[in-house]
Formats: structure tokens, C-alpha cells, sequence
């Protein structure tokens, strides 16, 4: 009775975590054994977050992400106005940013999130604190759209340097696709 099982027994949820959770039903302790299931980031508790269990941790991530979807898709209906309404797109994608990385600290835990952050993180979130304290305290366009302006270059800076080869394979690659280019515009075509 004084073990905290993680999952409410009897309830549908309590049933369909119990492979995240560790738990069966029944009240066996294997972590997923008997299921093939394994919660996939480490089991102990973080210490930001130490009376989370793993599904209140599940609840909260999709919590998160369903703010962040809302607010990325109310973004996106103000992107064809975005000379006009520049600084409502930039805020909404800016909340949408925000609860994703929510998302990402609650469910991989807040401590190991950012343990080891790097300068491309580093710039990625003070251009986020900024765009947010000058759309919501400035009130300025243009400091706003530079603060997006800099959160985009630093996403699309992180996203090459995922890429295989980073920016190494996108400068060979953006060569080919130019000297295509030039070749088709001078009329230098290879026959296909």
C-alpha cells in the first residue's frame, strides 16, 4: 500500500501507461519486462522535477506539445499578413518555441536538459527572450522581427549542423545546384 506505483491502477490510462511507467497492473516492479516497452530516457527522478512520475511527466510533455502546435498553427494564419501583423506571428511562434522546449525539459527532465548547452542553444534562447520582451514589453516591429530573424538563422544553423557533412556538404551541395543553374541559363545543358 506504501508503494507509489506511478500509474493509477484501474483507470484506462493507469492500463496504458503501465509500460511507460514500469508498472503492470498486477503490481510487478520490471521496468517494461513484460511488455517489451521501456521508458526511453533514464529512470531516475530529476531534480527539478522530483515528484513527477513518468506518466504525470507523458501528461505534461503532450500537454506542452498541444500549446506549442496551437501556437505555431496561429502563427501560420498570420504569415500571409506578416508585413502587417509581424509582431503577432513573431510572438505566437515564439510561445509555440517556448512550449516545445517546455516539452523537451519536462519529458527528458529539466536538469539533464540543460547540463551541456551549446553556443548555438546559448544564442537560440536569448533571441527568444528577446523577440518576447520586445513584442510583449517594447511593443517594437522591428525588434521583433530582428529577434525572429536571428531565432530562424540559428535554427537553420543547427539544422546543417545535423546535416551529414554540415555546412561543408550544404556549400558542395548549393555548388552543384548553382553550376546546374548556370548551366541550363547559358543553354549548356547535358542531354538527358
Amino acid at each position: 500500500m506504501g508503494e507509489e506505483t506511478g500509474s493509477v491502477n484501474g483507470s484506462w490510462f493507469g492500463s496504458w501507461s503501465s509500460p511507460f511507467s514500469g508498472h503492470s497492473n498486477g503490481g510487478g516492479t520490471a521496468q517494461g519486462s513484460n511488455t517489451g516497452f521501456s521508458w526511453p530516457w533514464s529512470s531516475e527522478p530529476d531534480p527539478c522535477l522530483p515528484g513527477m512520475s513518468r506518466s504525470q511527466r507523458l501528461v505534461a510533455f503532450g500537454a506542452c506539445i498541444l500549446l506549442s502546435a496551437l501556437c505555431f498553427g496561429l502563427s501560420a494564419l498570420y504569415a500571409p499578413l506578416l508585413l502587417l501583423k509581424a509582431r503577432k506571428f513573431a510572438l505566437l511562434w515564439s510561445l509555440g518555441s517556448v512550449f516545445a522546449l517546455l516539452g523537451a525539459a519536462v519529458l527528458r527532465g529539466p536538469s539533464k536538459f540543460i547540463t551541456t548547452p551549446t553556443p548555438g542553444a546559448a544564442v537560440y534562447l536569448c533571441s527568444l527572450a528577446g523577440t518576447l520582451y520586445a513584442a510583449l514589453s517594447l511593443h517594437s516591429t522591428l525588434l521583433t522581427a530582428l529577434g525572429a530573424a536571428v531565432q530562424v538563422a540559428a535554427i537553420v544553423g543547427y539544422v546543417v549542423a545535423l546535416l551529414p557533412g554540415g555546412s561543408k556538404g550544404i556549400r558542395f551541395v548549393g555548388g552543384l545546384a548553382a553550376s546546374a543553374i548556370k548551366r541550363t541559363v547559358s543553354g549548356k545543358t547535358m542531354p538527358i
